[in-house]
C-alpha cells in the first residue's frame, strides 16, 4: 500500500519499513559487524545478545518475540526470492555487506534458523557473555545520555550538583524523566553489584556509572520525590 503527495510525484511505500527498521533491519546491522570485524566477533553471540536484549523484559517480549523476529526473516527472504527489484535499495545494500555475496533468500533462511536454534538455548550469563557496547546503548541509553549531559562537560563540580542540576531542570515535569532514569540505575545495581562488576560491564561504556554514583543518582531522586511531589492525604 502506498501513498502520494497531491502533485503525485512522490510515493513511498508503507511496507518499506519492514525493510530499513524494526527487527530485520537490526538482524542485519548485527551480521553486518560481525562481518565487518574479519571474524573478531561471533555471529552466534552476537546474535544471543540480540536475543536476550529482546527478551531483557516482558514488554519487549511481548511486542515482538523472537520467533516473530525470525518469521519475519523468513517472509522476506520469500520476497527476495521472487526478485530484489522492488526491495529498497538501502536494504539491499545492507543485505549484502551481511551476508558477503551469499544469496539473499539462502542468508536471511539461515538467520532465521539460527535465531530459532539459538532460542532454545539462550545465554542470559553477563560473566559467559559480557553486555556488547550496542547492548548497552540499547539497555542504558538513559544513563548514557546523563553523562553525556550532565556530567562530562565539567560544568559542575561534583557528581551531586550534575544530579541536583538535572532533576531541577526537569521540575516539576520530571516523572518521565527520573522514573526511566531510575530504573536503569536500579537495573544496573542488581545485574552488576559490586565494583569490579560494574567495571567489567558497564563503566568502560558509560564513564561515570559506579555503584556508589548509581546510589547517590536514586537518593536524590527518592530524596526529590518525596519533598517535591508526596501527595497529602
Amino acid at each position: 500500500m502506498s501513498v502520494g503527495n497531491k502533485d503525485g510525484d512522490h510515493v513511498v511505500s508503507h511496507t518499506t519499513r519492514l525493510f530499513i527498521d524494526g527487527p530485520v533491519r537490526r538482524v542485519l546491522d548485527i551480521a553486518a559487524a560481525v562481518r565487518d570485524s574479519g571474524e573478531t566477533l561471533s555471529l552466534d553471540e552476537e546474535l544471543r545478545r540480540f536475543i536476550r536484549t529482546t527478551r531483557v523484559t516482558g514488554v519487549t517480549d511481548w511486542v515482538c518475540p523472537i520467533a516473530t523476529v525470525a518469521a519475519l526473516l523468513d517472509h522476506v527472504a520469500g520476497l527476495c526470492a521472487d526478485g530484489m527489484e522492488a526491495l529498497p535499495q538501502e536494504f539491499c545494500r545492507q543485505l549484502e555487506r551481511a551476508g558477503g555475496g551469499t544469496e539473499a533468500s539462502a542468508y536471511l533462511h539461515s538467520l532465521a534458523g539460527k535465531l530459532r536454534t539459538l532460542e532454545q538455548d539462550p545465554q542470559d550469563d553477563y560473566d559467559e557473555l559480557p553486555l556488547a557496547r550496542w547492548e548497552i546503548e540499547v539497555g542504558f541509553p538513559r544513563l548514557s545520555g546523563f553523562g553525556a549531559n550532565w556530567v562530562y562537560d565539567g560544568e559542575y563540580a561534583t557528581l551531586h550538583d550534575s544530579i541536583q542540576a538535572a532533576i531541577d531542570s526537569e521540575h516539576p515535569y520530571c516523572g518521565e524523566f527520573l522514573a526511566p532514569l531510575a530504573a536503569e540505575a536500579q537495573s544496573a545495581l542488581v545485574l552488576f553489584p559490586g565494583k569490579r562488576a560494574m567495571e567489567h560491564s558497564l563503566s568502560a561504556v558509560i564513564g561515570w556509572v559506579s555503584p556508589e554514583a548509581l546510589r547517590q543518582l536514586l537518593q536524590a531522586v527518592d530524596d526529590h520525590m518525596r519533598r517535591e511531589h508526596t501527595v497529602l492525604s
